[in-house]
């Protein structure tokens, strides 16, 4: 994830130093990513001190306040109570509420974990993606881009959906089966993505997502197609292999700069 600019206009932040660990009770001895989302600890955890760390850690995304701008390392990360030694300095880029983020619909997140969906079936010729989905509606404005199987590469827009199927705009033009993978794209204004196991991306998830964001727009970018707005009169049912997929948003979530520490 990386800070595009602040719907105020202004341009993005340039990176502070901060006093990071990247674990909440122990001298940290977990990689942490660059992109990966920043909190500041609980009031609550005093008797460790107060410092930032991963905003996945429990309570997860209490206390927001930045994206890491470097990468920290599975040794020499120190608590503010460690007996002989001070703790590493990490620079981060602080994130306000207002600031527009941009994270991608990566295969992969930065630690190598799987990032797609899978288990959906649809015939040819058929607009019918069968899959669960936890609500109706939901996905309306969203994309699905199957990764690999006789579909691999293409992009379908979604115009409908229920629980327990996606509607396609235009058919498919080949049998997807419960073992292809692809990405779901959410629409451009969604309220709920599914930020990956290392914060650093968005892991894709058709049915539960649990990060509430405020959704601004979502882009492409592949081979021979420069980076630009997903439109359904330009995109859907392209053959487009190799294809990225990004999205912009602000993270409602009780901000540090603004609310003080939770």
């Amino acid at each position: 994830m990386f800070i595009v600019r602040d719907l105020s206009g202004a341009i993005a932040p340039v990176p502070i130093e901060i006093y990071y660990n990247g674990d909440l009770a122990v001298d940290s001895v977990t990689k942490r990513y660059a992109g990966s989302l920043v909190k500041i600890m609980d009031i609550a955890d005093l008797d460790e001190g107060l410092f930032y760390t991963w905003a996945g850690l429990a309570t997860a995304m209490k206390n927001v306040c930045g994206i890491l701008a470097e990468e920290q390392g599975t040794s020499g990360n120190y608590m503010p109570n460690d007996a002989t030694y001070g703790m590493t300095l990490k620079k981060m880029y602080p994130l306000l509420s207002t600031s527009i983020v941009r994270a991608e619909y990566s295969r992969a997140d930065a630690a190598g974990g799987v990032n797609y969906d899978t288990t959906a079936t649809c015939a040819a010729a058929s607009e019918e993606f069968t899959i669960t989905i936890a609500t109706a509606d939901i996905l309306i404005g969203g994309w699905i881009y199957m990764l690999n199987g006789s579909e691999g590469g293409y992009l379908h827009y979604i115009d409908d959906n229920e629980t327990t199927y996606a509607e396609l705009a235009t058919a498919a033009n080949n049998a997807v089966v419960a073992a292809d993978d692809f990405l779901v794209i959410e629409p451009a204004a969604c309220c709920l993505l599914d930020f990956d196991a290392t914060y650093t991306g968005i892991k894709s998830e058709v049915s539960t997502k649990g990060d509430e964001v405020v959704g601004l727009m979502h882009y492409i970018s592949a081979p021979g197609l420069d980076f630009q707005r997903l439109d359904r009169n330009k995109h859907d049912n392209l053959y487009i292999p190799n294809a990225r997929f990004y999205h912009d948003f602000t993270i409602p979530y009780l901000n540090t700069w603004t609310s003080g520490i939770a």
